[in-house]
């Protein structure tokens, strides 16, 4: 197949077979390429370029996601997978998190300590929503005992953000209620809390 080329106004390469449009490529690997205008090149050549092309671009969409807030690797994998093919999007992670962009641990305990500090999530809350975002358990549960909270403390201040009145109406109660469930605390923590308030 004779291979041409034509230039787009983003600085990339659209790459032709025989006449035929085929994809595109950054402009730089393109140059780096064995590839040049005009060349022979067969099936084989065109899938080294498309995938070294795809390598690139995954990188690039991980390092925006990077920059908007932290990710967890599996939660960053998944996310490339939507756009790219599952093994580009685990190599890709894997690279982020051998440049140091990416640390499970650095995030686990960062985001914990937010979930209880302006959440006012109960630890089992915590380690569900690490988990659910690709964190080991492991992980999530070391992050959550290295936090420097008071057993009490979250549950409080959840009820006092909350604002109820002096005397609550049972529907007031029972909001507030499923909204202390939600949080991960417990029937008996939830009652204790509240029994503390009337008190």
């Amino acid at each position: 197949m004779e291979i041409t080329t034509t230039a787009t106004k983003k600085g990339r390469i659209n790459v032709n077979a025989d006449g035929e449009y085929r994809f595109t490529v950054p402009a730089f690997i393109w140059a780096e390429s064995a590839l040049y205008e005009g060349c022979e090149a067969d099936e084989d050549d065109l899938a080294a370029l498309r995938e070294q092309a795809t390598a690139f671009e995954a990188e690039e969409a991980a390092v925006r996601l990077l920059a908007c807030r932290a990710h967890s690797e599996r939660e960053l994998t998944l996310k490339l997978r939507r756009k790219y093919p599952a093994d580009v999007a685990a190599e890709t992670a894997a690279a982020m998190r051998e440049k140091g962009y990416l640390d499970d641990a650095a995030f686990a305990a960062a985001l914990a300590e937010e979930l209880s500090r302006v959440k006012h999530f109960a630890p089992a809350r915590i380690v569900s929503e690490l988990t659910a975002r690709g964190v080991a358990k492991e992980i999530a549960e070391n992050a959550v005992s290295a936090l420097d909270i008071d057993e009490n403390t979250g549950i409080i201040e959840l009820i006092n953000k909350m604002r109820l009145p002096e005397e609550p109406s049972e529907k007031e109660v029972a909001r507030a209620m499923r909204r202390l469930l939600a949080a991960g605390y417990s029937w008996s923590e939830i009652r204790r809390a509240l029994s503390y308030r009337e008190d």
